[in-house]
């Protein structure tokens, strides 16, 4: 039982464990892009990934006009928000921020909306004033009117934090990252090189107007040289893009599975045969009394789907416990990525009870032969079957084992 539990716990804690974070991901971005209805990007350059924001060429600041002139805009606003500012700790010098890859972002401040708001302090006003996130001034210990310098490629900026920021919910990152807000024309100066340019432009459907319909609108008007979205379909995007990377985690843990149950079926095997030399005279006895060959095979092969049940539920629980564990100590990792709800996906149900059954009646096959060959005469025997040499079972292990 306990070599099929551990099989099936690697199993089943893999799918829960990427199901959960996917999830939870799924929902960030949902969150990240709910003030979006349409996205307006520069469309990416042949050879150039359509995912690569930080390569992609800016927007120029005049095309908002061109957007707010389409039926169905309500709003449009041009938006810097690229990876690539980092800011320093005042006392060590060191990058501030959990060190697991998370975006470091440098862009405008917007003003307020139902995704980001003020927990403290105003927006900037000046260059070298920053609105900076609340989980980068947890992390850093700052406040506002600390100085804080931020470093965008090779140069560092100084900054005084005139405010602090948070996100829907109370929360102050979305993912664990750090993100420094400037005012408009610093941060197309800074981020993007240059003034009068966006790295996009975010437009807000009025009252009544689907988002498709307002993307197939701008999508007509702007052209081909424009990468035109809906909130859901980035959302759909990014989750995909975190979906993709994670099965890296997948691998790894089945991986364990697979040394797991390759090592079960030889101790499987190895306990059923033990199991049937033991029970050489009962099962001759049942031959005896008239139990057919495949009356004693099915025997058998019956405990070892008992078996297989049973431990099969006792991995995918332990799976599920293990799956739950990861992605808490994966979101904590990530700054606290808030999770959604423990996804059991089918699966994880699937491939316990698929592996767990198999293994163990592949493993309990042999010695169940074995078994149902048993002559009834061995019931009046002592020993029924004599034993036999080990010599070569050592010879073969030991090769294999200096192999």
């Amino acid at each position: 039982v306990l070599a099929v539990v551990l099989g099936v716990m690697f199993v089943s804690g893999a799918f829960v464990l990427t199901d959960t974070i996917g999830r939870s991901f799924e929902s960030l971005f949902t969150t990240a892009y709910s003030t979006v209805d349409v996205q307006v990007v520069t469309a990416p350059r042949p050879g150039q990934d359509s995912q690569d924001m930080v390569l992609a060429d800016p927007v120029p600041a005049s095309l908002v006009e061109r957007i707010r002139a389409v039926p169905g805009v309500a709003r449009a606003t041009g938006t810097v928000l690229l990876d690539g500012a980092r800011p320093l700790s005042p006392s060590t010098g060191k990058p501030l921020g959990n060190q697991f890859g998370t975006p470091a972002f440098g862009g405008n401040w917007a003003g307020e909306d139902s995704l980001v708001r003020l927990r403290a302090g105003r927006g900037p006003e000046a260059a070298g004033e920053v609105v900076i996130n609340a989980g980068l001034a947890a992390t850093g210990n700052l406040d506002v009117g600390d100085r804080l310098t931020v470093r965008i490629i090779t140069s560092n900026v100084p900054c005084t934090i005139v405010g602090i920021m948070e996100y829907s919910g109370g929360r102050g990152s979305l993912a664990g990252e750090t993100t420094v807000l400037f005012t408009t024309g610093q941060a197309q100066q800074l981020m993007l090189g240059r003034p009068d340019v966006f790295s996009e432009i975010d437009v807000t459907a009025a009252p009544g107007e689907p988002a498709r319909v307002v993307r197939d609108r701008l999508r007509a008007a702007l052209g081909a040289d424009y990468q035109v979205k809906t909130g859901a379909e980035l959302a759909k995007q990014q989750s995909n893009a975190i979906k993709d990377a994670l099965r890296f985690v997948n691998y790894i843990l089945l991986g364990f599975a697979g040394v797991a149950v390759f090592v079960g079926v030889f101790l499987i095997l190895n306990t059923f045969s033990i199991i049937v030399a033991q029970r050489i005279r009962e099962l001759a006895l049942m031959r005896a009394i008239g139990a057919s060959r495949n009356q004693v095979l099915l025997a058998v092969l019956t405990e070892a789907v008992v078996i297989g049940l049973l431990a099969s539920t006792v991995g995918l629980a332990a799976g599920i416990g293990l799956g739950a564990g990861l992605a808490y100590l994966l979101g904590t990792a990530l700054g606290g990525l808030a999770p959604v709800g423990l996804g059991v996906p089918v699966a994880a149900v699937v491939g316990s009870f698929g592996v767990g059954l198999l293994v163990t009646i592949v493993a309990a096959l042999l010695p169940a032969l074995r078994a149902a060959r048993i002559p009834p005469i061995a019931a009046l025997q002592e020993a029924a079957i004599p034993d036999r040499p080990l010599t070569p079972i050592a010879l073969g292990g030991g090769a294999v084992t200096a192999a």
